[in-house]
């Protein structure tokens, strides 16, 4: 269940190609398939945030009881950061 919730905010967290509303993407888009990798690439960061994160604070006692939103949290900044940084990369 971790996993999906892990999922689930990554995929949340993704930051589209054309996310800015002041630089919309031309469109037909030339490059259609760049959504489809920053998605993948968003939950990927998510999952791989989130398990990182919650591995490290599993016995922290200042995470009890808050590990799983804290987790989530981790999981939403990782797949906003990476896909960030590749739209930006993009160009």
């Amino acid at each position: 269940m971790e996993t999906a919730f892990f999922l689930m905010m990554g995929w949340c967290g993704t930051k589209y190609p054309g996310w800015r509303p002041w630089k919309v993407p031309p469109h037909p888009d030339p490059e259609p398939w760049w959504i489809y990798t920053v998605l993948g690439l968003g939950i990927i960061a998510g999952v791989v945030g989130g398990t990182v994160f919650s591995n490290l604070t599993i016995d922290n006692q200042y995470f009890a009881g808050q590990n799983a939103v804290a987790s989530g949290l981790a999981a939403f900044a990782a797949s906003g950061i990476v896909t960030g940084l590749a739209s930006l990369a993009r160009k």
